[in-house]
């Protein structure tokens, strides 16, 4: 323990006074046996970082490496702080990370919610980096004027030229179209759905009496419109079936994971893997919401 506190005892000294020369000595303290010596390494990078933020870049990596292998919710916490002081320096790797954690339901809430805000650091950081680039349309990469950036993330959160943004109308006008004639199963409450998960979670919520709507577009993260597959109004609550596994739908799924987040609303994911106890699983994840069940 002396070994232990001695080493804690070095970290906060360095946390306070410690300069750029340190940090090589602080990133081996991550790696510390020691929980305490480890929660003190990360606070004092924390404070390293506020006084020189451009160690951003040299501090990412060892953050990176420490995060994905610690296991105490309370010192992982400060590793996530530290880390959220480098959103500049974030990329792919650390954003994807962030978001695994944040939806890792092993986790406390507050560890969750560290890495939330972590992540949506790191996207805003990105987002000002684009933005003084100069704005640029998501499909085509042409440059857009300020008239059509404004008409085009009021109404998608992301930047079209006038062309692209028709276009994409367009897409979402069909896709409405293809999602209502593919919603061919109905409910015990009559009540069109297109799976047979959804069939059987609207089924079991009429059962138990709860008031849903189902695939109405909603905004629920800012300005940006969704459509959650049920949202249960009495108690705020989202409940997502995700059916498919394709690349492109998995990375919708995780961006919409991202924004019910951010905004911190209350989300039960199902998919097609838990078909087998899907009624099971919802009696348990439910219950956390609604005490009378």
């Amino acid at each position: 323990m002396d070994d232990a506190e001695s080493l804690r005892a070095r970290a906060v000294e360095l946390g306070n006074n410690g300069s750029a020369a340190d940090v090589r000595e602080l990133s081996e303290l991550l790696k510390s046996q020691f929980p305490m010596v480890r929660r003190a390494a990360a606070s004092a990078l924390g404070k390293m970082l506020e006084r020189a933020p451009d160690l951003a870049s040299t501090l990412v990596p060892p953050l990176t490496v420490a995060i994905g292998c610690e296991e105490r919710p309370q010192v992982l916490q400060y590793m996530l702080k530290a880390l959220c002081r480098c959103d500049g320096a974030m990329t792919v790797i650390q954003l994807d990370l962030l978001r695994d954690v944040a939806r890792n339901p092993n986790h406390p809430q507050y560890v969750r919610m560290a890495a939330s805000d972590a992540a949506a650091a790191g996207e805003a950081a990105a987002q000002r980096r684009e933005a003084r680039l100069g704005h640029w349309c998501t499909r085509c990469r042409r440059v857009v004027g300020e008239e059509e950036v404004r008409r085009s993330i009021d109404r998608y959160g992301k930047p079209y030229c006038h062309h692209c943004l028709q276009e994409k109308e367009h897409e979402d006008a069909q896709f409405a179209t293809d999602v209502e004639a593919a919603k061919r199963l109905r409910t015990v409450d009559e009540v069109a759905v297109q799976s047979r998960g959804e069939r059987r979670i609207g089924n079991w919520l009429a059962a138990k009496g709860i008031a849903y709507r189902y695939d109405e577009r909603m905004v629920v993260a800012g300005g940006l419109r969704i459509r959650p597959d049920f949202y249960l109004p009495e108690f705020d609550l989202y409940i997502e079936y995700w059916g498919m596994d394709t690349p492109e739908y998995v990375a919708n799924m995780r961006r919409k994971q991202v924004l019910y987040q951010r905004e911190g609303k209350k989300l039960i994911s199902l998919g097609y893997r838990d078909l087998d106890r899907l009624e099971q699983l919802l009696e348990e994840k439910v219950s956390r919401y609604v005490p009378s069940l």
